[in-house]
């Protein structure tokens, strides 16, 4: 492990790994078929975040600049879903921002509240 200071080869490292992971007790967890399938889906997006450079670089000020604008590409591209999606479904503009904030508001107030559960 990298401790505090990781290098930017480290970050690209564990967003392209995959294997078991070995909890504080020594036991292994092996890898279900099911986290494979969700790990190889999100490695574009873990790569693309692993391009934000680690925080002891200026002081995490690159981090920070990064990420924001990171964010901001994302915001922009799921806007431009939501609007294709609206159009080809035949909702609305309003219609479509509604529901996806909405869902984007709601929903990992649900997952939070089924890991509590």
């Amino acid at each position: 492990m990298q401790g505090e200071n990781p290098t930017w080869g480290y970050q690209f490292m564990l967003a392209v790994q995959l294997g078991p992971t070995i909890t504080d007790d020594g036991v292994i967890d092996e890898v279900t078929c099911s986290e494979s399938i969700y790990h190889f889906l999100a490695i574009p997006w873990r790569v693309v975040f692993a391009l934000i450079p680690p925080r002891h670089i200026w002081g995490g000020w690159a981090a920070f600049c990064v990420a924001l604008t990171l964010i901001g590409v994302v915001t922009f591209v799921v806007g431009e879903v939501a609007t294709l999606l609206g159009c080809a479904v035949g909702l609305k503009v309003s219609v479509t921002a509604i529901t996806l904030v909405a869902l984007g508001t709601s929903l990992p107030d649900t997952f939070a509240s089924k890991a509590a559960a």
